[in-house]
């Protein structure tokens, strides 16, 4: 994994909590202070981390940066289906990720699976007994925001 990945503001989630505590001992390792660092000028209003967060030098909200191997698109998983399990795995899986909507942004990569959500879909597969080319169709490096 690229443990120097570049971060741009637009990989941060809109509803994601900013942080601009400047003495925070925890700034340099918190993912949310990272996005507070690369706030735009056009952007003056959104969800943030209050420095009441800090007690004893330490962030209630503190998320330590981490850059995840993400997942997205399950054309290749499908294809390999039998007919008769094609419906069902689609039900779930969709059901899993929180709909139709949601599993068609995983699917055009506009989300990425975290590797505990691949794992989770991977192992529905495996309980229809499908356990040969278990592989999303995209990997990437990303961000950490789960």
């Amino acid at each position: 994994m690229d443990k120097k990945l570049k971060f741009t503001f637009d990989m941060v989630p809109p509803s994601w909590p900013l942080c601009f505590v400047q003495d925070c001992p925890m700034a340099t390792a918190c993912i949310s202070h990272l996005a507070g660092e690369h706030v735009p000028a056009n952007v003056s209003f959104g969800p943030a981390v209050y420095p009441t967060a800090l007690h004893d030098g330490r962030c209630v909200h503190f998320k330590q940066i981490r850059i995840m191997r993400g997942a997205w698109g399950m054309n290749e998983l499908f294809r390999q289906l039998t007919r008769a399990d094609s419906a069902t795995l689609h039900r779930r899986v969709k059901a899993y990720l929180g709909g139709n909507g949601t599993y068609y942004r995983y699917n055009r990569g506009e989300r990425v699976l975290t590797p505990n959500q691949q794992e989770n879909i991977l192992a529905m597969f495996k309980n229809f007994g499908y356990t040969k080319c278990l592989e999303f169709d995209h990997y990437q490096d990303v961000y950490d925001f789960s």
